[in-house]
């Protein structure tokens, strides 16, 4: 547009030199043609026209600085709109970019609610198993606590018993050997069932509590962090291993002990003899009991301690779980002070944008007020045209009339 302007501009200022350069060289000529015929010719109008060329000339200068300093102002002025138009693009691509990085942050943030909602079922899960297995624990210290218990009676009933059998020996060792015989032999017998029985009822109590640990291995198999479960779930085996090998000695010795009693019986003939089978038989019941009841309590330790690692777990998930939650508030104010952010620019690049239509609206004002000018300076060219043919024609008059 500006170079459009400038070569209209510079077509106009040739046309009016060429003018000019006509104009005069009619006004040179025509007045040798008037001063020809004699001194006597009229000044009026020649002066006049003098005066016209004057005006013309200035009016013609006046207007070519106008059309120079219209160009110059077109010029800055699309310059202007150039470099509004380049902002203006350089703010819609960074809009774009502004947008393209909420999405992103958008999908993070969905992304990370996702991953806390899995992170609040894990934790209810493991909580829930956590409690169960608490409950079962429990469960299970209390029926280790009754087998103690019922080892304990049955050590104290053998203590008794044995101390009642040595008694009746030292006692019946002046009567009949086989009234003698006898009562060892009942006294062996109830003393076998005893055994019998509190090893039956060790030995149901011991096959509950696998049954209930095997659950709880089977329940915390689902578990977040598997290494720590199994490591957890192998200490608990080891201590139920130990606690059957503590049953496997208590068989033995129950097979030791019939044997013994067999002994007893073959070698009933010899009263010493039977009293020292009799206490060594007490302090080997003695030390079978006393084992069973140290494994019993390692295993029970060994579950209050896997209950308290649960514990530290459910801690370190709820813990999880809130640096989680802290990320999320965090990301979502990161997205509220970019979406601040991308509404005062988008404000600033409407205020340009309304800069920059009127502008545009300025430059177009200017365009038509430039397209006026130039239909006036066609039409003064053409006056200035006709007036010139009239005076010229008007001189010819009156040099033929003076020539007349």
């Amino acid at each position: 547009m500006t170079a459009k302007n400038r070569h209209r501009s510079s077509e106009k200022s040739a046309a009016s030199s060429q003018d000019d350069a006509a104009k005069k060289s009619q006004a040179s000529s025509g007045a040798p043609r008037a001063a020809g015929p004699g001194p006597q010719g009229p000044q009026g109008p020649r002066t006049r026209s003098c005066l016209g060329l004057l005006a013309t000339t200035v009016f013609y200068v006046a207007l070519i600085c106008a059309a120079g300093f219209a160009a110059f102002y077109l010029q800055k002025v699309v310059e202007e709109m150039r470099e509004t138009t380049a902002r203006q693009e350089e703010s819609a691509r960074r809009t774009a970019d502004v947008g393209t990085k909420l999405d992103d942050i958008v999908l993070q943030i969905s992304g990370l609610k996702s991953v806390v909602d899995g992170l609040e079922l894990s934790v209810g899960i493991t909580r829930a198993e956590m409690e169960g297995a608490v409950s079962r624990m429990k469960k299970n210290e209390l029926e280790t606590r009754r087998v103690e218990e019922a080892l304990q009676k049955l050590q104290n009933d053998l203590l008794r018993d044995l101390s009642d059998g040595i008694s009746e020996v030292k006692e019946a060792r002046g009567r009949d050997f086989s009234s003698l015989e006898k009562t060892v032999e009942e006294r062996l017998a109830e003393v076998s069932q005893s055994i019998k029985a509190s090893l039956a009822e060790f030995t149901e109590a011991q096959g509950e509590a696998q049954s209930q640990l095997a659950d709880i291995k089977a329940r915390l198999g689902d578990a977040e962090d598997p290494a720590l479960v199994k490591q957890e779930l192998s200490a608990i085996v080891n201590a139920v291993a130990e606690i059957k090998t503590a049953k496997e000695a208590s068989d033995t010795s129950v097979d030791s002990l019939g044997q013994q009693i067999g002994t007893v019986r073959a070698e009933l003939q010899t009263r010493n003899q039977e009293v020292t089978s009799l206490s060594q038989e007490l302090e080997t019941v003695r030390s079978v009991v006393q084992e069973n009841v140290g494994s019993l309590r390692q295993a029970l330790s060994a579950a209050e301690a896997s209950v308290k690692a649960l514990e530290d777990k459910g801690e370190m998930l709820e813990s999880s779980m809130e640096r989680a939650a802290d990320a999320v508030r965090h990301v979502e104010t990161q997205a509220n002070e970019v979406a601040v952010q991308a509404k005062k620019q988008a404000d600033d690049l409407e205020a340009r944008l309304k800069v920059s239509e009127e502008i545009a609206d300025s430059l177009a004002l200017c365009r038509t007020n430039l397209e006026e000018v130039q239909r006036k300076e066609a039409l003064t060219d053409w006056k200035n045209n006709r007036l010139a043919e009239k005076e010229h024609k008007r001189k010819e008059l009156g040099q033929q009339n003076r020539k007349v």
